[in-house]
């Protein structure tokens, strides 16, 4: 079960880096939660999957990125955001990051795998530990 503190800890990392409070809306599923913030600046939406069963090549303990788009310093916002990641995610237990149909290509940028799931879905994942951001 994902810890209430991960929550927290993102919260003070949105409201230090942008300024934004309250502004996570969590919705639990039957393999974890799927995580979202609306703000001006800040588009994320991700999944928090402790038992994915291989679903879509993602392995257990992955944060699937399906969203991710800032207003301003597109790049360097999400090296940020996926060194917050690496250094809490594996506090609580994850232990990689993927994109889902990354249309953005945010694999590129932060140097993940494609996935064997299908030859259509364009789905990536590294673990967080190999990360070098």
């Amino acid at each position: 079960m994902i810890k209430k503190d991960f929550f927290d800890d993102l919260e003070l990392y949105l409201c230090e880096r942008f300024g934004y409070r309250n502004s996570i809306h969590v919705t639990p599923t039957m393999n974890g939660c799927c995580v979202s913030v609306l703000e001006r600046d800040v588009k994320l939406y991700f999944r928090l999957w402790e038992y994915s069963k291989n679903v879509g090549g993602f392995p257990d303990w992955c944060i699937i990125l399906v969203d991710c788009t800032f207003a301003k310093k597109q790049e360097q916002n999400l090296f940020d955001l996926a060194r917050f990641f690496k250094e809490f995610g594996t506090l609580y237990g994850f232990k990689h990051l993927g994109t889902e149909q990354d249309k953005g290509n945010l694999h590129q940028q932060l140097g993940l795998q494609r996935t064997n799931y299908s030859s259509i879905a364009q789905n990536y994942v590294a673990s967080l530990e190999s990360l070098s951001v």
